[in-house]
Parts: C-alpha cells; sequence; structure tokens
C-alpha cells in the first residue's frame, strides 16, 4: 500500500497500520507463546512488509512494549475517569473493579498475551502449580472454613478466599521489596489484617494485634 501524501491522512494511514501491527502481535503470542514468534512472522500476520515493520519498530522488546501500552491505554482511560468521577467512593471502587473484570472478558486475546509476556505471570503460574503452595491454600481454606462454620466468618466460596488472602500477602511483600524505605512490617502486616477481615469501610478496627 502506497503511504498517503496528506498528512492527516499519512497519520490515519500509520495508527492502523500499528494498529494491524498490534492485533497480529496479540494472535501469535496468544497462539505460540511470547518466545513463539518473530519480526518475520509479524510481518506476515500483519500483511506488511518486513521493512515497514522495522520502520515502525526498531526491535520486538519494543514492539512488544508498544502493544501493552496501547493496548492498557483506553482501560487507563476509563479508570481514570472512574476515580475523578462524582459517583460515592463506594461506588467508584466498585465500578473501578467491575470496569476491569469487564474490560479483559471483551478482551481476552489482550489479558492472556499480557500474562504470557510478563514474566512475573511465569512465575505466578509455576508459584501456583508448586505442591507446597497448594498444601498452604488447603491449610488456609481448612482455617477459613472452620471460621465460616463457627459463624466468625461468613460464609463464602472458601477457595476463592484463601487464594485471595495468600495472593494479597505476596503482593504486599513484593511491594516492600520494592519500597526504597519500607515500613515497619508490623504495620504492613496490620494493613493486610484490616483489608482482609473488615475491608476498608470506616468503623472499629478488627485487628487484635499479636506478634
Amino acid at each position: 500500500m502506497k503511504v498517503p501524501k496528506d498528512s492527516k491522512r499519512r497519520e490515519l494511514w500509520n495508527r492502523i497500520t500499528q494498529q494491524t501491527i498490534h492485533e497480529a502481535v496479540v494472535r501469535l503470542v496468544t497462539r505460540n507463546g511470547y518466545q513463539g514468534f518473530t519480526m518475520d512472522q509479524v510481518a506476515e500476520e500483519a500483511g506488511v512488509a518486513k521493512g515497514t515493520l522495522y520502520l515502525y519498530f526498531k526491535s520486538k522488546e519494543a514492539l512488544l512494549e508498544s502493544v501493552k501500552e496501547s493496548s492498557l491505554q483506553p482501560l487507563r482511560k476509563e479508570l481514570t475517569d472512574i476515580l475523578d468521577s462524582d459517583r460515592s467512593c463506594r461506588g467508584k471502587v466498585e465500578e473501578f473493579v467491575v470496569r476491569q473484570f469487564a474490560y479483559f472478558d471483551e478482551h481476552g486475546d489482550l489479558i492472556r498475551f499480557l500474562l504470557e509476556e510478563r514474566r512475573l505471570a511465569q512465575l505466578h503460574r509455576k508459584r501456583q502449580g508448586d505442591n507446597r503452595y497448594k498444601e498452604m491454600l488447603s491449610k488456609v481454606s481448612s482455617v477459613l472454613e472452620a471460621g465460616m462454620n463457627g459463624g466468625e466468618f461468613r460464609a463464602m466460596d472458601v477457595r476463592k478466599v484463601s487464594a485471595i488472602l495468600m495472593e494479597a500477602s505476596i503482593a504486599v511483600i513484593v511491594q516492600r521489596l520494592w519500597d526504597k524505605a519500607p515500613s515497619p512490617w508490623k504495620d504492613d502486616a496490620r494493613i493486610l489484617i484490616e483489608v482482609f477481615l473488615r475491608g476498608i469501610a470506616a468503623g472499629p478496627s478488627v485487628y487484635k494485634g499479636g506478634t
């Protein structure tokens, strides 16, 4: 295809071409995995010349980063609008969560691409397939189930609630590693316990302290 000379048409053509390339990458990664595609395959999948591909993206890494950024930008915009809206705080939180689930449900290939491309996601899958992880999940489930049966906790899907607790714990620990000056570990433990047992709604504390 000949590139239009008119600046506006050329800009539109560039956007369409890049979008076509992005969609080709998502399809390839979804089918073959992060390591399962080459720039030659992307060019073929997108129906563009290899020279055209390199005109927009100098490397495979640059292409992947561009795909991630462009794919998530619409969601970021929607979430920002939700958080900046006139909704109540509870309404913002609810819509914030709902929109993320809805977005990735609408873009199934995109979430599979993002999970495949992220090395942390690979570690996450490995962790969840580990027998030690499964054993710990089972122990947590037993404790929570006993609490539900005894009336301490309200009845919910115990397996999912257990996974939420374990994954939230890992997330906070990772965040502490990223922080240059992490707060005392008891403070972070308190935050997680408070959120998990009581949520973030206003009210009396449920945390009783301890080591």
